[in-house]
């Protein structure tokens, strides 16, 4: 009797931790390692497929059309200096700013390559402001780019991914909790990792093109007229600087014969006197073997008497 009673009291407690046990292994089993990979997947994809449509039209609506506007100006104005400063305070006076700035002189007279960064809904005021500063407009070119789907699909690709990033940091806050295996958590933390640097990277995207959107750009040449150039410049003629070319010129020349005569002196006379000796000698030898011819009679006349 004593051992039935105890199998039986066995029996009971055995099937009551199975009972535990059965809900433990289901709530232990998102645990195990493919879960959070099969989970974030899960997450991206379904946040992919129903959030992407209406992220893009709402985007698109809140945004509005993103149009990244450029123009190339080529001037000819009378005084290229004085237009060159009040181009920079054109550019002030919008709420813009003068980005670049190159000059080059040419035939006594400057020449200005400037750009210009205005904001786009005052770009027409910008240009309007440029041809009254120009004797003669020699070019003007408008080039407009729609980025509007570019910029909504970037902005849908982050909407995604910041709800894939939610979910991951749930999940991983989960796993901690719970103290889950150490490969668990650090798959985990890759993918939000992951998730962070492509998060990062698309919204550098949308800021810039949301600056160029926001400011339009305008490459302007400013070069002198040839009108309006003068015949004579007060500083095309300078008799000091020509005296002092002269005096250069004249003393690099003296330097020059001066060099000549030291490697004459020092390389070509110790090498070519020996040789002029050595010929002279040998003349004067040849004069001293040879026979003197006997001078001619001298005939006497005799004068008939």
């Amino acid at each position: 009797m004593k051992t039935a009673v105890c199998i039986g009291l066995a029996l009971a407690l055995l099937s009551c931790s199975k009972q535990e046990a059965a809900p433990s292994r289901e709530e232990s089993a998102p645990a195990s390692a493919p879960a959070p990979a099969s989970r974030a997947s899960s997450t991206a994809q379904t946040a992919e497929g129903q959030a992407a449509e209406p992220a893009r039209v709402q985007v698109q609506a809140e945004a509005g059309r993103k149009l990244i506007r450029t123009v190339d100006l080529e001037l000819a104005v009378k005084d290229t200096e004085k237009a060159a400063e009040q181009v920079q305070a054109l550019a002030a006076s919008l709420g813009g700013f003068v980005s670049d700035v190159s000059a080059q002189r040419s035939e006594s007279l400057m020449q200005y390559e400037i750009t210009l960064r205005v904001p786009a809904d005052r770009l027409d005021e910008a240009l309007a402001g440029l041809r009254r500063l120009a004797v003669r407009i020699d070019r003007e070119q408008l080039s407009t780019e729609d980025v509007t789907d570019r910029f909504v699909d970037l902005s849908a690709q982050v909407r995604t991914l910041q709800a894939t990033e939610a979910e991951l940091r749930e999940l991983l806050a989960e796993s901690r909790e719970r103290a889950r295996k150490v490969d668990d958590v650090m798959a985990i933390y890759r993918e939000l990792t992951s998730i962070r640097g492509q998060l990062e990277q698309i919204q550098g995207q949308i800021n810039a093109l949301e600056k160029l959107a926001a400011l339009s750009t305008v490459h302007l040449r400013v070069r002198p007229d040839s009108v309006a150039a003068p015949i004579v410049r007060g500083d095309e003629w300078r008799p000091l600087e020509t005296i002092r070319t002269s005096l250069r010129t004249l003393v690099k020349l003296i330097q020059n014969l001066a060099d000549i005569a030291i490697v004459v002196v020092i390389v070509i006379v110790p090498v070519v006197l020996p040789i002029v000796l050595l010929i002279w000698l040998v003349k004067r030898r040849r004069k001293r073997r040879q026979p003197v011819p006997p001078a001619p009679p001298v005939e006497t006349g005799r004068r008939d008497g």
